[in-house]
């Protein structure tokens, strides 16, 4: 059975909840200076969290694409818009809202220069600051969730997996023409910049399109809970992960990262196609599944309170952790969860309410 066929997949809140626990504690630690690779190594990933979360974006959106494009012979951009939009603006816009009056009571400083960028979604093709800093992987969803459904709206399948290809090979590609020409295509500071981060989103995609391959795989068909081999190459692949998260390569961290995300597409593929075993039941079980529906506010509001650079109340611990938790949960209940009937209204059919948070 296809997975994207079954309203709730698997796992993926579970996932989700880990992404955010990465996030929390390498925000409320701070930087890896001063800290021992092993510190490191257990705690310090809230880069590794956030590229869960692409994988997870460019698998949904993009089996949601295909099964309607499958359903129906078209895909409708005007509808998948809308329903972006219902996702992610309203409690967007009441996060942005908070942090411009905050600015204004001089709480926090953000430049004035920085709300053109937050507006348009282009924080990461600028030098950010704190509190707004995070918006940079808001944006990059944006630019994906506005771009990908017009490949897969009018180019074939092939022609998709290719620009998916190109997407993983990009940031390795310009760091290479900029060596090549002696001119940096991108200014080296935006290190965020979209063409150089879109290769956890382009696997996720690449494995929604090879999706119903693998279901139908050898190896699919081996890996089964009996087998004691299942649960050693999932712990393998996961400390490999980590590891390549911690391990500085200088200047081949471009290609230590596509190592890094194939190995983690691979794992998020494990739970979602074969959703058993001790760990999958973790990653279900109500309370991760909770704290996963609830990170794209989670994700929103936790900078304002793990600031490592901030003496304030708020920002220590346990205070932060309390206040961001409880914000989060109020604006999950207060604005997502009232919208997701809305959502329903613009759908087709009855296409599956499987949605994903950036």
């Amino acid at each position: 059975m296809n997975r994207q066929g079954a309203g709730r997949i698997p796992s993926l809140d579970g996932l989700r909840a880990i992404s955010i626990l990465f996030v929390f504690l390498g925000h409320g630690i701070g930087g890896a200076e001063g800290h021992s690779f092993l510190f490191r190594l257990a705690l310090l990933h809230s880069g590794l969290g956030v590229d869960v979360f692409f994988v997870i974006s460019g698998y949904l959106i993009t089996g949601l694409l295909l099964q309607e494009r499958a359903r129906f012979g078209d895909i409708s951009l005007g509808l998948f818009y809308l329903r972006r939009a219902l996702r992610i603006l309203p409690a967007f816009l009441v996060f942005a809202s908070v942090v411009f009056v905050l600015s204004l009571l001089g709480y926090v400083d953000i430049p004035a220069r920085l709300w053109i960028f937050i507006v348009t979604y282009t924080v990461n093709f600028t030098v950010s600051v704190w509190n707004i800093g995070h918006l940079w992987s808001l944006s990059v969803e944006e630019h994906f969730y506005l771009l990908w459904p017009l490949a897969v709206r009018y180019a074939r399948i092939r022609t998709c997996v290719g620009i998916a290809v190109v997407a993983v090979f990009g940031g390795v590609l310009i760091e290479a023409i900029s060596g090549a020409t002696g001119h940096a295509l991108i200014n080296p500071s935006l290190r965020y910049a979209t063409p150089l981060v879109l290769g956890p989103i382009a696997m996720g995609c690449l494995l929604a399109i090879a999706a119903p391959t693998i279901e139908r795989s050898w190896v699919m068909r081996k890996m089964t809970p009996g087998t004691g081999w299942t649960g050693l190459a999932t712990l393998a692949a996961v400390a490999a992960i980590l590891l390549l998260d911690t391990l500085d390569f200088g200047t081949g961290n471009r290609l230590r990262d596509i190592v890094k995300d194939g190995v983690l597409t691979l794992v998020v593929a494990r739970f979602v196609f074969l959703p058993v075993g001790l760990a999958a039941t973790m990653l279900n079980s109500w309370p991760l599944v909770f704290v996963g529906q609830l990170s794209y506010s989670l994700y929103l509001w936790q900078q304002l309170f793990m600031n490592p650079f901030s003496n304030a109340l708020l920002c220590r611990f346990p205070w932060n952790v309390t206040a961001a938790c409880a914000t989060a949960c109020a604006s999950y209940f207060l604005i997502e969860r009232p919208l997701l009937g809305l959502r329903g209204r613009f759908r087709r059919g009855s296409e599956p309410a499987v949605e994903s948070a950036a």
